[in-house]
């Protein structure tokens, strides 16, 4: 299994109920690189959403988020090299002083036929817009759904 973390802020958790919430996830999206990239704005999520869902046919309504309230995360896992990855929220909790965020990266299950094109998953993430440091866990492991 691979990993990999961002850290984003740097200040501490005051005592609170905190949640994040998966907005949407796609395998065609326009980012070809690794990266995780936080959203403070409408202007900002409205230009991500159009990346996250390029194909205006496929595309749901962009969800309203209070900017006041909440931050978004794009967790993307780049260009890879077949249909059959995606991207999901596993996990959010406060520990310590971090609220740890983990999403994974699902790669398609062994002898499975996959499609012979690129895809690029993945996932947008509403968290609460306190001031806390966020890590961004990435994991990686093969898809448990059966072969059609």
């Amino acid at each position: 299994m691979r990993a990999w973390i961002a850290t984003i802020g740097s200040l501490v958790v005051p005592p609170w109920t905190w949640h994040a919430t998966e907005l949407g996830h796609g395998t065609q999206t326009a980012w070809n690189t690794a990266q995780a990239i936080v959203i403070r704005d409408t202007a900002a999520f409205r230009d991500a959403w159009t990346r996250l869902y390029p194909n205006t046919s496929r595309r749901p309504a962009r969800p309203a988020i209070d900017f006041s309230k909440y931050r978004v995360f794009i967790v993307t896992a780049g260009a890879k090299p077949t249909g059959g990855f995606r991207m999901a929220l596993s996990n959010a909790v406060v520990a310590r002083d971090s609220a740890l965020v983990t999403v994974t990266l699902f790669t398609p299950p062994t002898g499975c036929g996959v499609t012979q094109e690129l895809t690029t998953p993945a996932v947008a993430i509403a968290v609460p817009a306190a001031p806390v440091p966020f890590r961004i866990i990435a994991h990686e492991r093969a898809d448990t759904v059966r072969c059609n």
